[in-house]
């Protein structure tokens, strides 16, 4: 028996139909070709007559809802129900796909008769395209929650970078600052130099003694635009900012150390005879 999934008919990849309409690959057994279409929205008669399977030879429904009737144990009650629509125990078989799959809404089976009598193998069709249609929609439902968690995560790690740049950058200017006082009091006292111009964003208390230069810090630059920056762009700049943070802790260890008193006391020399 040749199982082949073909259409002519129908392109399951582009629905024209709304709400959604979920659709299995049609199966084609001998001339005969079964389609499944699930809605979770859809009510069961107008899934059923749905323009695109209006030619179908049967168009097997099922229906499967919550009910408004409570139970005294306060479970979900549910409501089921079918049409063989020609397909004598076609719909049962549709029905106890929804209520083994756990699903609410409607599901047809549309299949177009080639003339050849399949016995009870046409169940077994009606079945597995009833389950690839309602697979579909699962998969849609997983898919978009997948995406607006990872929206929702987005959003928040942009928030997070956000702040967490802003006092980075206040971080470094400080950071920055402190390093060239450090640095410009270590050349002082090795050299007796006068210290180097210090960077844009620092300037020399003119007032401070040479021996403890205070250094503070000039108008701060235009703050970046970080709400306006893509999300790869801030992960790169946190990186960045560590990688500077990083470095300006070595100059200011570097200057410090330089500014240390040998603990090696110095040699005598010798006195003459």
């Amino acid at each position: 028996m040749s199982l082949k999934r073909k259409h002519e008919d129908i392109d399951p990849s582009n629905p024209s139909t709304e709400p959604p309409i979920f659709r299995s690959a049609p199966i084609s057994d001998r001339e005969s070709t079964f389609i499944g279409l699930f809605s979770p929205t859809l009510l069961p008669k107008d899934l059923q007559h749905l323009a695109e399977i209006k030619p179908a030879s049967h168009k097997v429904l099922a229906w499967r809802r919550e009910s408004n009737q409570q139970s005294l144990t306060h479970a979900k009650q549910y409501v089921t129900g079918h049409d063989d629509d020609g397909e004598k125990y076609g719909g049962s078989k549709v029905e106890k796909v929804l209520v083994s799959m756990g699903v609410t809404g409607a599901c047809v089976v549309a299949r177009w008769y080639g003339g050849v009598m399949l016995g009870p193998v046409r169940f077994t069709h009606m079945e597995n395209a009833a389950r690839e249609a309602v697979q579909k929609w699962q998969e849609d439902v997983a898919d978009g929650a997948a995406k607006k968690r990872r929206i929702e995560d987005d959003a928040a790690e942009k928030h997070r970078l956000i702040r967490v740049l802003g006092k980075r950058d206040q971080s470094i200017t400080v950071l920055r600052a402190l390093a060239f006082e450090k640095e410009a009091m270590a050349k002082r006292a090795a050299e007796g130099e006068a210290p180097p111009l210090p960077p844009e964003n620092v300037i020399i208390d003119a007032t401070a003694t040479a021996k403890s230069p205070r250094v503070m810090l000039a108008s701060p630059q235009a703050k970046p635009k970080y709400d306006d920056m893509e999300l790869s762009q801030l992960r790169m700049l946190e990186k960045a900012r560590d990688a500077s943070t990083a470095f300006l802790l070595k100059r200011i260890d570097k200057a410090e150390a330089q500014l240390v008193p040998s603990s090696t006391p110095p040699k005598k020399e010798a006195e003459p005879p």
